[in-house]
């Protein structure tokens, strides 16, 4: 009896002490979180300040707009300068673009536009592989971000160090979406090193949200969602190592996909992964409408994508949907009810479609940013000190940071911040966190199996205010985790809230499945819209 009362009484004081350290992480949270709207202040919302869409061309889809410069129903040229005309629209006021190719782009057009009507007049056929018309995206205009390999454009990828260092040939997903028939236009901002949530740096400024002004569009691809989201640009290239394509979309409400790791070859950026972080980097498309996610891919993946059989049929009857609703975690922010509301939408639409649904609990989640530290941690490579030097020594960022305080060092304040997380990845227990992570990958594959999808909010709130990120940094943890268990994961659109900022979810599938998520996508998109104009549309 004594035994049993000991038993009990331990029980009840650990009980005690988890409930009294989740008081604790939930009040410092909540503390955060005041200063944080107190920031806001500084940063006065300015909603639908973009001017209005008028020209119906920029409000078409990839695959829309391929087919009718095929049919000749618009000239190439015309698609090319409408969305160029766009794109000197909105820079002034969302800083997306870092450089542009405009005048190469008209002329491409150009060269397309003489092509098709050689093709029509010839009566050439789109099943003929030899022929202009059987280019899936002949003539569409895309972008990427400020990490990818384009030639003659900067690529920086936000560092002052790097300032004027320009590409000299383009990486192969470039390459793969050339050979499509799509011409680049335009160069995206991104975070320093495209290692923070907030497209911001010294070399170029910072990116705004769409929707409003006062807010950020997220990172590292923040520039190009920025920049799709306002019709300047209608699909492009994202890289995402912790939600630098998920989070980007989230914010400023498009589709994005995180590819099966490795199915596209991770070291076609810059800076290039380390060997162990490989894969957890996955290359993926961004667009408005879910009918381009399939086709990009498979272009982008080239051989690869046989991999992914694309053109498999999905019978929602057959797939199996799973959802949970926060990390748990009480130091995160507590889920946006709309957040919370939009899930439960989709997992009620596909009920009605005849899948089955349930609810699940992973209580490991809830490691997810110390799980993704320790996947990160590499004392092989070069630490960020290193690369904010571009690899010319290394900076101090003790020094740096004393400088950023009065406005004088070339490195944001958030950059430097990392170089310090290196020093706290550095102290977690490692072997614990991959053990961990091990078993969350296992169960979490068991679950999923070939057919079935997780939904899981992509962040727990709606876009915050700038100057605010590091005070909610550890929220990214609901992107960061899933990079490390070997995932593909679409990031749907799902309406805006009542302070017109965009949110949505993310569909997570077991590997090379990335079929099942995107058509979760599409039939999302049918069901409740999709992407959600930032601004009036006049034409």
């Amino acid at each position: 009896m004594t035994k049993v009362s000991h038993n009990f009484l331990r029980e009840i004081s650990e009980m005690s002490i988890k409930s009294g350290k989740r008081f604790v992480a939930r009040l410092l949270r909540i503390i955060l979180d005041t200063i944080v709207a107190i920031i806001g202040v500084w940063h006065p919302t300015k909603l639908r300040y973009l001017p209005p869409i008028d020209n119906r061309v920029v409000l078409k889809s990839a695959t829309d707009l391929a087919n009718d410069i095929k049919t000749g129903r618009l000239r190439s040229e015309e698609v090319v300068r409408a969305f160029i005309d766009r794109c000197r629209e909105v820079q002034p006021h969302i800083n997306a673009i870092i450089k542009n190719d405009f005048d190469n782009a008209i002329d491409e057009a150009k060269q397309v536009d003489s092509r098709i009507k050689h093709a029509i007049s010839n009566n050439e056929s789109r099943d003929d592989n030899e022929s202009v018309l059987s280019l899936p995206f002949i003539g569409v205009p895309f972008t990427a971000k400020d990490t990818m390999y384009v030639k003659g454009m900067y690529l920086t990828a936000g560092l002052y160090t790097r300032k004027g260092i320009i590409a000299e040939k383009d990486n192969e997903i470039i390459s793969l979406l050339r050979k499509s028939g799509a011409i680049f236009i335009a160069m995206t901002n991104v975070p320093e090193l495209g290692m923070w949530w907030d497209s911001y740096n010294k070399l170029y400024g910072r990116t705004n949200n769409p929707y409003d002004k006062s807010r950020i569009s997220g990172g590292s691809s923040g520039g190009e969602a920025a920049l799709i989201a306002s019709c300047g640009s209608v699909f492009g290239v994202g890289a995402d190592i912790g939600g630098s394509i998920r989070m980007p979309c989230f914010f400023c409400g498009i589709f994005g996909h995180k590819t099966t790791p490795l199915v596209l070859d991770p070291d076609q950026v810059y800076p290039p992964p380390s060997q162990k972080r490989r894969s957890l980097l996955s290359i993926g498309p961004m667009c408005r409408y879910a009918c381009d996610l399939k086709p990009m891919l498979r272009v982008m993946a080239g051989p690869s994508a046989a991999k992914l059989e694309l053109d498999k049929p999905v019978d929602f009857k057959n797939i199996r949907f799973y959802y949970m609703e926060s990390d748990d975690n009480p130091f995160h922010t507590p889920i946006q009810p709309e957040i919370s509301d939009a899930m439960h939408k989709v997992i009620g639409h596909f009920t009605k479609q005849g899948s089955l649904s349930r609810k699940v609990y992973f209580k490991d989640f809830k490691y997810g940013l110390e799980i993704w530290l320790c996947a990160m941690s590499d004392k092989t490579t070069y630490t960020t000190a290193q690369h904010l030097a571009n690899h010319n020594g290394e900076i101090n960022p003790f020094k740096e940071l004393l400088k950023s305080l009065i406005g004088v060092s070339n490195h944001t304040f958030c950059a430097l911040i990392l170089c310090l997380t290196e020093l706290i990845a550095n102290s977690l227990d490692e072997k614990r966190f991959e053990e961990m992570k091990n078993n969350l990958t296992h169960d979490l594959h068991k679950l999923l199996g070939n057919n079935g999808i997780l939904v899981f909010p992509a962040h727990p709130q709606e876009a915050v205010k700038h100057n605010a990120t590091l005070l909610k940094v550890w929220n990214v943890a609901y992107t960061q985790l899933f990079n490390t268990l070997n995932v593909a994961i679409t990031s749907v659109p799902m309406g805006l809230t009542r302070n017109g900022l965009p949110i949505g979810v993310q569909l997570i599938s077991s590997p090379l499945n990335d079929r099942l998520t995107i058509a979760a996508a599409e039939e999302l998109e049918r069901a409740f819209g999709g992407w959600v104009s930032p601004c009036q549309i006049t034409c």
